[in-house]
């Protein structure tokens, strides 16, 4: 992976372009219009401490960081969110600002709208500001910014409300200085003309399933695979964005230590999902959810060797799977929804979110998670550690099997071929001698450990257990809700003897 130093030289040797500006010093003035040229194209990044002919300046060490985000928040409307960095390289001192298209275009900076052409930031033609108005008004009739009807002021969580604006003018990223919930409410589009929008419903309503019953979001645990009989919970979350991330997430801080087992090794591998990933992972799938759907849903689902959350929703044209894996450009679904949890500090950096789940997922030692996109709906699976399943044959090679004398082993396929004879093929009758032999060894087991141990379906095995019980081969144990097979304990006596 490249380091940041690296990546600060590739960055600069690109050049200057309309998603990439230059300013040799820092002037509050002519970033703000840069930014605002920027967000009214396809977003971008700008460069201070650069000059035009890729020189490098640098900037003061008195630039900070929280000055400039104080700036721009408070002096380009409407507000959206972006990245403000400072990078340090030979010694100078620089900063990237990183904005992305905006959803509310046109942006204004001091009664002025400017665009980018080329390398230049200029004020916009009549002809452009038209386009970036029809475009407003086309976003202003998506899913989240449509009425809700019947929602009324007493079906919000006021409190709710009160603690996102309060949190966002405390930590600088509102520019609201208000204290009026409704304003508030209206300046970020969730109230218009006296009516509250979807996207209000999802965030804020105490019971948003009464209105948009798609809200909904199913957590399910598997014991072994995916089967209504191996469900150990399955339930349903009721409630807005915000109550149920919280009870997701309380959900996944309290998995703990999980474990699997490496049949090769003959060992329990023990390990634990890095949280800081699953709480981006579920942020991102309530944040990019198509909820415009009467049957969209979201799934959080617990296997013993891996986890998924998915979404209803596809990525956005311009993005696809490779690109998760890299810096990108962020275009959330729902803007409105996805600022609101911006300004309270669930998100930092747009963007980013996968890019902290594969760093998270590295340093647990865990395999790279992996995105899919099917029919509507967009998967992301935690995986285990990764351990290596034998196959049939490899059980020949275990230590133990390889202990067994000559006497011992000649019994147990005599023992299989005058039970099945020729009934059966000499894959399944090797198959079968492995089983008896793992009995004899281990004792007891499962049918499920016998399906890991010889890497087969569980209806092969269940094919296998019933052929040599059939013959008195082996015998259950056990009540149906646990049931374990042995060996019989006439054909055991026989073995040990030989083994003696």
């Amino acid at each position: 992976m490249e380091n940041n130093s690296s990546k600060f030289k590739n960055l600069i040797a690109k050049g200057e372009n309309e998603e990439l500006a230059f300013l040799p010093s820092f002037d509050l003035e002519k970033i703000a219009q840069t930014i605002c040229g920027l967000l009214n194209g396809k977003g971008g990044r700008l460069v201070i401490g650069i000059d035009q002919n890729k020189k490098l300046v640098g900037i003061p060490n008195d630039v900070s960081v929280e000055e400039t985000e104080q700036y721009l928040v408070k002096n380009i409307v409407p507000e959206t969110p972006f990245d403000a960095n400072i990078e340090t390289h030979n010694g100078q001192r620089f900063m990237i600002v990183r904005v992305w298209e905006g959803s509310k275009q046109p942006y204004i900076f001091e009664g002025m709208i400017y665009f980018r052409r080329g390398i230049q930031t200029q004020k916009a033609t009549s002809e452009e500001i038209a386009s970036l108005i029809h475009t407003r008004q086309q976003n202003e009739l998506h899913w989240e910014r449509q009425v809700s009807f019947g929602v009324e002021w007493e079906d919000l969580d006021q409190k709710l409300i009160r603690k996102i604006m309060q949190t966002s003018q405390k930590n600088r990223r509102s520019n609201y200085e208000g204290q009026d919930l409704l304003e508030f409410l209206n300046h970020y589009g969730l109230f218009n003309n006296g009516s509250f929008t979807n996207a209000c419903v999802i965030l804020f309503a105490k019971n948003p399933i009464r209105f948009l019953p798609q809200a909904r979001v199913r957590l399910t645990e598997y014991v072994e695979g995916k089967t209504d009989k191996s469900l150990i919970r399955d339930e349903v979350l009721e409630g807005n964005l915000f109550s149920i991330r919280e009870r997701l997430e309380q959900y996944v801080q309290n998995l703990g230590t999980k474990s699997i087992f490496d049949e090769k090794h003959w060992q329990r591998v023990d390990f634990a999902y890095p949280e800081k990933a699953l709480q981006e992972g579920i942020i991102n799938a309530l944040i990019h959810r198509d909820y415009s759907r009467f049957n969209s849903q979201m799934t959080l689902s617990v296997y013993p060797d891996k986890l998924t959350i998915a979404n209803s929703g596809n990525l956005p044209d311009d993005i696809n799977i490779k690109d998760l894996k890299t810096n990108h450009r962020s275009f959330p679904v729902n803007p409105d929804i996805a600022h609101m949890v911006f300004l309270i500090g669930y998100i930092d950096k747009l963007g980013r979110g996968t890019l902290k789940i594969l760093e998270e997922c590295k340093e647990a030692g865990l395999p790279t998670p992996v995105w899919k996109q099917n029919k509507g709906e967009v998967i992301l699976t935690f995986h285990g550690p990764k351990t290596d399943t034998p196959k049939a044959g490899d059980l020949l090679d275990n230590d133990a099997i390889k202990r067994l004398n000559d006497a011992v082993s000649d019994a147990v396929s005599d023992a299989v071929s005058d039970a099945v004879s020729d009934a059966v093929s000499d894959a399944v009758k090797n198959r079968l001698i492995l089983v008896i032999k793992l009995l004899y060894i281990e004792g007891a087991l499962t049918l499920k450990a016998l399906m890991d141990s010889l890497n087969v379906s569980r209806a092969t095995m269940q094919r296998d257990l019933l052929l040599l019980n059939s013959h008195h081969l082996l015998q259950r144990i056990g009540s149906d809700k646990y049931r374990e097979y042995e060996i019989n304990d006439a054909l055991k006596q026989k073995f040990d003897a030989l083994k003696n």
